[in-house]
């Protein structure tokens, strides 16, 4: 990808790369040393060879980062873990826990996500700094590790841009690998660089900046909150008809708290709430996903917003979410 989006000049450089927290709720920052260094890896039941570690997936995706975008220093990746999966050595079978020593205990986290920003490429939007970033999910509940190695092992990965101003992510379907089946580090490498080369940022750039012109009316908004609460409920059948949203219950709640009260992206005084700030309240709600769970609805939370802006822009009274 042409590297044609670049910082502004007004903006300071202490912005740049402040605040890394993609993920909140059920997660936790973990250094990708403390990974390396102390928590063992997963192997396959029968043939006892180790999966992809969560250290190699960072450092495969990052090196095909660099690659891409033709850059050879990166800041340390961000990266949070969740589920820890708690063990002993055999020898301190018998112990009660609470006499183990720190050599005899074990533990890897059964998810991890992390990402990685591309310090050359960034844009301004409505006055908010945007930075490319790159990442993945491992989440080894995906995996079948009842086989033997070289059997598939599924990873997520994507790239995006984001926003400095509150860490939401913005990354579309094109900037996203939601079900990688890969078999070696090889693989993986190749699929990520295949998804960093093919990625047009200017075009995702263009559609954000496009989302401040379009706004919805008090009422407006509170027919879209009740119909999204609606959705969960509705039949299956009904579903297939509607465009589909993956944001929650207890995130749609946030939502609707936050058009009232966020800092960066409440609503205006007239009560009326742009497109853009609403994609941000909607990627914001989605950080208290899981793990496993958040990337899809990143990627949802983008889709259903540009929908919303071309129901708006056609006079569509088609769209069930605000008809």
């Amino acid at each position: 990808m042409e590297n044609t989006l670049v910082r502004p000049q007004n903006l300071n450089s202490e912005e740049v790369g402040k605040g890394n927290v993609f993920l909140q709720a059920n997660t936790i920052e973990m250094d990708l040393n403390e990974i390396r260094d102390k928590h063992i890896i997963p192997v396959f039941l029968k043939d006892n060879e180790p999966a992809i570690s969560q250290v190699e997936f960072v450092e495969a995706v990052t090196e095909a980062a660099k690659d891409a975008y033709s850059i050879r220093d990166l800041s340390a990746p961000s990266v949070r873990v969740s589920h820890a999966v708690k063990g002993r050595v055999y020898e301190a079978r018998h112990k009660k826990a609470s006499e183990l020593f720190p050599n005899e205990k074990t533990i890897y986290y059964e998810r991890m996500a992390f990402m990685v920003t591309i310090p050359t490429i960034m844009q301004d939007v409505n006055g908010q700094l945007l930075e490319l970033t790159v990442g993945g999910v491992k989440a080894y509940n995906l995996d079948n590790m009842n086989t033997n190695k070289g059997s598939y092992e599924h990873f997520k990965i994507f790239v995006g841009f984001k926003n400095t101003v509150c860490t939401n992510l913005c990354i579309s379907t094109d900037g996203s690998k939601l079900d990688l089946k890969v078999k070696s580090l090889q693989e993986l490498y190749a699929k990520s660089y295949e998804l960093f080369t093919g990625y047009d940022a200017v075009d995702q750039i263009s559609r954000m900046e496009q989302l401040p012109e379009m706004d919805l009316s008090e009422s407006q908004f509170a027919k879209l909150i009740g119909r999204a609460r609606m959705y969960q409920y509705l039949p299956k059948e009904e579903k297939l008809h509607i465009p589909e949203l993956l944001i929650n219950d207890t995130q749609i709640s946030r939502v609707a708290e936050s058009y009232y009260s966020d800092e960066n992206f409440s609503r205006y005084e007239s009560g009326r709430i742009d497109l853009w700030r609403l994609y941000n309240l909607m990627t914001g709600a989605v950080k208290s996903s899981y793990i496993d769970k958040f990337l899809e609805r990143e990627v949802n939370a983008y889709d259903f917003t540009l929908q919303i802006q071309n129901a708006l822009e056609n006079k569509s009274d088609g769209f069930w979410y605000l008809n």
